[in-house]
């Protein structure tokens, strides 16, 4: 399914991870320079800059071309204009194969561009088909299935959180076809969804068939974690609840939710201290602050410039205390910089440099020793070779 070459993946990956642990002094120039030798990859990565600069070109090129496409057009009608957007759609997604298998392209500015810019054609042009007359459940659905071949193809990190938002967009949309019962429902059906989906990301993302997916399954299992959060926060709630029925105010079980947008942040915060897990630490704390919008929203304690005043005060002393107090390692924390060599010890690099070690002894000619055999003899003698 996935168009790159999967060995240069691979060798791209073990590339970053030798880098990584040459930076890190844990391995020699040496070894570093044995690894890259040994493990090559034909793809094209220009650096961010040029990256960006390849991207805009790509999108003014593809926005020229698709103008020259649509005034050819004009006479037709709607059906005709549908028809040249989603075939110059599929023109940018051929072209991107093309460029993939031709000139290697991973990442490089023009294979993002081509992938956003092919499929967000495809859908306009499905959408705006006459007499189409599609409902806002079948859009989220063909969102859902665009975006979700981009990211199993292309392995795009945007097109993954697409495909999450439009799945939840999907069941939002088809429970609350359902009735008054099924909408007063939603929230809690969203939140078991997420639930189930960081289970099912943790467990494909420690599969090594799909060791590729990796970040994008990263990516969705972070998406899980805020829209469990989003399910539950009270503001969110309230507000989407008035949308729906057309009558704002307060809500139904206000208590729960408010326990919810509480709780939940404090959840995160010490299941990843206590996991050791960096993205239920990252995320908790970055939910805190949403919280405490969302409780400043509807009770003002004091003036907002005193608020933040000290809550930064808070802040700064918390990390000056937390730092002292890791400067010795304690229960596995430290406040080691990330560029301390222990931060990397378990990088799996380490395979690669024994593998490559091992195949340079194997590829060394052995001693031949004493060798018998060649000699000749002639007469009652022997002759001149032994």
């Amino acid at each position: 399914m996935i168009t790159y070459n999967r060995q240069s993946l691979d060798h791209l990956d073990q590339q970053q991870q030798a880098r990584d642990a040459f930076e890190k002094k844990l391995i020699t120039q040496e070894e570093y320079d044995r690894i890259r030798a040994a493990r090559p990859y034909q793809f094209y990565l220009p650096d961010p800059f040029i990256r960006i600069g390849l991207f805009l070109l790509t999108v003014v090129a593809a926005a020229c071309g698709l103008g020259l496409f649509l005034l050819g057009a004009l006479g037709g009608g709607e059906m005709s204009m549908s028809i040249v957007t989603i075939l110059f759609g599929v023109i940018c997604i051929f072209v991107l194969e093309v460029f993939i298998h031709q000139r290697k392209m991973y990442g490089a500015g023009v294979d993002d561009a081509l992938l956003w810019i092919g499929a967000t054609l495809i859908f306009v042009g499905v959408q705006f088909y006459p007499n189409a007359g599609m409902s806002h459940t079948v859009e989220s659905g063909l969102v859902l299935l665009l975006a979700l071949l981009g990211m199993l193809r292309y392995l795009d990190h945007g097109m993954a959180l697409v495909a999450y938002g439009a799945f939840l967009c999907l069941i939002f949309f088809s429970v609350g076809s359902l009735g008054p019962v099924a909408r007063s429902l939603l929230p809690f059906v969203v939140i078991g969804l997420s639930i189930a989906g960081y289970a099912l990301f943790t467990r494909l993302a420690a599969r090594p068939k799909l060791r590729h997916y990796h970040s994008c399954l990263g990516i969705l299992r972070l998406a899980t974690l805020i829209s469990c959060y989003g399910a539950a926060n009270y503001y969110i709630v309230r507000e989407l609840n008035a949308v729906i029925s057309g009558h704002p105010g307060p809500i139904a079980l206000g208590w729960l939710w408010w326990t919810f947008t509480i709780l939940i942040p404090i959840y995160y915060i010490l299941r990843g201290i206590r996991k050791k897990n960096t993205l239920f630490l990252w995320t908790g704390l970055a939910l805190v602050a949403a919280t405490i919008f969302t409780i400043r929203n509807y009770y003002h304690l004091a003036p907002v410039e005193l608020e933040m005043i000290l809550g930064g005060v808070i802040l700064l002393a918390g990390v000056y205390g937390l730092t002292r107090y890791l400067r010795t390692p304690k229960y596995g924390f430290t406040a080691e910089a990330p560029d301390h060599p222990h931060a990397l010890e378990r990088l799996p690099v380490e395979g690669v440099i024994l593998a490559e070690s091992f195949s340079n002894v194997a590829a060394q000619p052995a001693d031949p020793g004493v060798r018998f055999g060649g000699g000749t003899t002639g007469g009652g003698g022997a002759g001149g070779q032994f």
